[in-house]
């Protein structure tokens, strides 16, 4: 595992928050305007945060922030792929959430100055957009409608872990499989009924809490049946309705299931 990047960005301890130096990367406001948390904002608004923010570059496998760190300011991921992840006592890795294009991190710490619980890292080549808490509390002063999309993606997180708990805690590893398939593939236009992973198995297998070896075999045991069809990273949906009985409990793969 690589040191976080200390070439790009620096760290400065300010009373409970860190305070981050910028990279001198300027950020482009084109690339946060098709962001889900700005697009309701006039063209202005959003070139008033970008002036305030900067481009982060990393490479694969840099970690971003650690347990106990804290930050005056909230990342929003423009390119690549990082998971979001916490460490038991003896080291074993939980990987919480697989962050994308559009997933932002860093809010519940900025906004309550409290220490992180988890650590971000990088999945591969990222770009990620640094606003600080300054920007963001112009922003929500001055637009209620950059505050409605702030809770809405918070609220939406909220609903995220509740469904991953659901998950973890009531259904089986068959179970857990189909459901992060079919809401996965619910985020694609209609008629692409696909899934292209984001990241290692081992990843996915982890947020589904369940090891590798089981989520590949459930992956294979419904692409035996006819449900799935797999090639390399992209899956493909060809049961669309089986696949939801299986996630609902009253379907059934093969005889021994």
């Amino acid at each position: 595992m690589n040191r976080r990047s200390r070439t790009a960005l620096q760290y400065e301890f300010s009373g409970c928050g860190v305070t981050m130096h910028s990279t001198g990367i300027p950020l482009d406001a084109d690339l946060l305007a098709g962001l889900s948390l700005f697009t309701d904002l006039d063209r202005g608004q959003v070139e008033a945060i970008a002036r305030g923010g900067w481009l982060q570059e990393e490479s694969r496998a840099t970690r971003i922030l650690s347990r106990g760190d804290y930050l005056d300011g909230l990342y929003t991921v423009l390119e690549g792929h990082l998971k979001l992840y916490m460490l038991s006592c003896n080291g074993d890795e939980r990987v919480l959430r697989v962050l994308g294009p559009g997933d932002s991190f860093g809010e519940a710490i900025m906004f309550n100055s409290i220490p992180s619980p988890v650590f971000v890292e990088t999945l591969s080549v990222v770009n990620l957009a640094y606003l600080p808490r300054q920007v963001i509390s112009d922003a929500l002063a001055r637009s209620p409608d950059f505050t409605a999309a702030m809770l809405r993606g918070m609220s939406a997180l909220m609903r995220e872990l509740i469904t991953d708990l659901e998950t973890c805690c009531l259904q089986n590893a068959l179970q857990r499989t189909v459901s992060y398939l079919l809401r996965n593939a619910a985020d694609r236009p209609p008629p692409h009924l696909e899934v292209c992973l984001p990241a290692p198995k081992s990843v996915i297998a982890s947020t589904l809490n369940i090891s590798a070896e089981t989520f590949s075999r459930e992956l294979h045991r419904l692409q035996d049946e006819g449900f799935i069809e797999i090639n390399r990273r992209t899956i493909y949906l060809r049961d669309r309705d089986g696949l939801l009985a299986l996630a609902e409990g009253t379907g059934r793969v093969g005889a021994g299931n």
